[in-house]
């Protein structure tokens, strides 16, 4: 019996806990596989047998049919990397003499090879979807510098560098007539609010309505009063609306966003439902985006 598995101290001396076996018949000595055993992630019904087996086939295969390799070969060379057929043979056969610490790592140069092609196709998938969404056109939205002054007179502080930086560059964003997408990141209080005040101030400055979502009611009644602090003695009227309202208090704000009268909406996830309607949407803020899943 030949068995292969991490061995435990036990109470009666070293154990095996699960360990890979297959029975070996004959006196005569089984020689070792001349290659490395890779072992894959694996779930509750799928063994590593199993595995190895499928990866086995998949190899039979590619030396019938060989893979269509996408990196141009001048591109490959340049970059020092291995052809990707030669990668996947490595990696599921490792030989004997493999670097094992490497592998273990993820560092070796064969596992880069996969995930730099699959880092390169998510790069070209997100670059393809830009293309398509600049290509539908957005309005161009200009900042007022008079409103934009008044703004900044009425803080009790002056803006961070970093601010002052990262509203330019929304403001430059904004003003193309091509749709933003922009993402700002910062630890808590270096804020990121004020920026998007500033920016739904430049949306509604051009005759637009600005949204701004939130995950939670909590996080979205902040928004609120922060908004509401800067903008309402401005003019600017603010609306809200979230899953918790009232029936009648919903129909009201409802009516609002789709007269144009709340230029500036605060919300969670009940901003984007079937029916609500704006009267001219320009910009929508979301917070924590990655909570929307």
């Amino acid at each position: 019996l030949r068995c292969f598995g991490e061995s435990r101290r036990g109470a009666s001396g070293l154990e095996f806990y699960h360990p890979e076996y297959e029975f070996l018949d004959g006196a005569e000595a089984v020689a070792l596989d001349d290659r490395l055993t890779p072992v894959y992630p694996a779930t509750e019904g799928l063994t590593q047998q199993r595995i190895r087996a499928l990866a086995s086939q998949a190899l039979t295969f590619l030396d019938r049919h060989p893979l269509t390799e996408l990196l141009p070969d001048d591109l490959r060379r340049e970059l020092d990397q291995v052809p990707l057929a030669d990668a996947l043979r490595y990696l599921h056969a490792p030989p004997r003499q493999a670097d094992v610490a490497r592998l273990m790592d993820g560092t070796h140069p064969y596992q880069q090879r996969l995930a730099f092609e699959e880092l390169l196709a998510h790069h070209l998938s997100l670059l393809v979807l830009r293309q398509q969404t600049q290509a539908e056109g957005a309005p161009s939205l200009a900042p007022d510098p008079a409103l934009h002054k008044q703004f900044l007179s009425q803080l009790p502080f002056q803006l961070t560098g970093a601010q002052q930086r990262v509203s330019r560059e929304i403001a430059e964003d904004l003003v193309k007539p091509i749709p933003m997408l922009r993402l700002v990141q910062g630890d808590v209080g270096s804020g990121k609010t004020l920026v998007a005040a500033l920016a739904a101030l430049t949306a509604v400055a051009s005759g637009y309505q600005a949204a701004i979502m939130a995950p939670t009611e909590i996080l979205a009644e902040q928004h609120r009063n922060n908004f509401g602090g800067w903008l309402e003695p401005l003019g600017i009227e603010l609306g809200w609306l979230t899953g918790r309202l009232t029936a009648a208090r919903r129909r009201e704000q409802l009516a609002r966003l789709a007269s144009g009268e709340a230029r500036v909406v605060v919300g969670t996830h009940a901003l984007f439902q079937e029916e609500v309607e704006f009267a001219n949407l320009g910009l929508v803020i979301i917070d924590e985006q990655h909570r929307f899943g």
